[in-house]
């Protein structure tokens, strides 16, 4: 047996040592599992969100603006007269669409070109980090609604200007991961075995490096929807006519003192969405990190 296959059965044995490590871990960990099941719930929802709603989000009544909750609408009516309830559970859909999309594209991105850079060294590791510092650089608000200024409002350009500000945080994640591994014992044996760079990086790696890249993704799910809520409250994020939260906030404003549910509902929609995924994410991390002895609970 070659040193290379040996070295190989030897890590596929350590992979799976700690991924029952990792279950029992996450047994123990009931505030994740209330975490996991609560985002499964609100992934039904936001996927089902039309068939959820009571009624169109969109439909007015000028003569029921600013209603309290009744039998008719759950959690009354905003300044239009439309269904709170309807359009929250519709702004849901929206915020996790455009959050979801933006994820797996910057993921994608991040992943490969960090991947690239840690495992190329030399001039071209170093160029495409200073390439990532700059974008780093630039504080994420203020370089989103520069984006989003140049795009213009829509879902695709938020999408767009989304993963244009979150790819590097993913690409130096990956790359400082792939530095620290590709000297371990088994990469160098598979290099010494003349396999491919692509394969060791495929097959060897990237398998041992990315769940703290899916920890960050997890994490950043949250961010994404409470930036996209930021934007749309400022005016350049959604259109008007697609419910979202951060819109909703800003046009129930007005009407904060007497149809205050207008700017409550959304706000705790969007606090408790994005405070779920930072709990996941955190969970994740805890229960896959070897040096994390703690194990929560409710």
């Amino acid at each position: 047996m070659s040193e290379c296959t040996l070295s190989t059965q030897v890590r596929k044995i350590s992979i799976s040592i700690q991924k029952s490590d990792w279950l029992y871990r996450f047994k123990m960990r009931r505030d994740l599992q209330v975490a996991c099941v609560l985002i499964v719930i609100i992934l039904i929802m936001g996927f089902f969100a039309p068939d959820i709603a009571p009624q169109n989000p969109n439909i007015t009544d000028l003569e029921g603006k600013n209603q309290g909750p009744s039998a008719d609408h759950i959690l009354g009516t905003d300044y239009l007269g439309r269904d709170l309830f309807s359009r929250v559970i519709c702004g849901l859909q929206t915020s996790l669409e455009i959050a979801l999309a933006t994820i797996v594209i910057s993921f994608i991105i991040g992943v490969t070109i960090g991947s690239f850079s840690g495992y190329q060294s030399g001039w071209i590791d170093n160029v495409i980090a200073r390439i990532i510092d700059v974008f780093l650089a630039f504080p994420s608000v203020i370089l989103a609604l520069a984006l989003m200024m140049l795009l213009g409002s829509g879902v695709l350009n938020m999408i767009i200007m989304l993963s244009i500000v979150q790819w590097a945080s993913f690409a130096r994640l990956t790359r400082g991961q792939v530095l620290a591994e590709k000297n371990q014992e088994y990469v160098l044996s598979a290099k010494a075995a003349a396999l491919p760079g692509w394969w060791t990086m495929t097959k060897h790696i990237l398998p041992n490096c990315i769940m703290p890249v899916i920890v960050l993704a997890t994490i950043d799910i949250g961010h994404a929807i409470l930036t996209i809520a930021t934007l749309s409250f400022l005016g350049v994020g959604i259109p008007p006519a697609i419910p979202e939260w951060g819109s909703m906030i800003n046009s129930g404003l007005p009407y904060m003192r007497i149809a205050p549910l207008n700017v409550i509902v959304p706000g705790l929609a969007i606090t408790c969405v994005t405070l779920l995924f930072n709990i996941t994410g955190e969970g994740i991390r805890d229960i896959t990190d070897p040096k994390t002895d703690n194990e929560g609970s409710l």
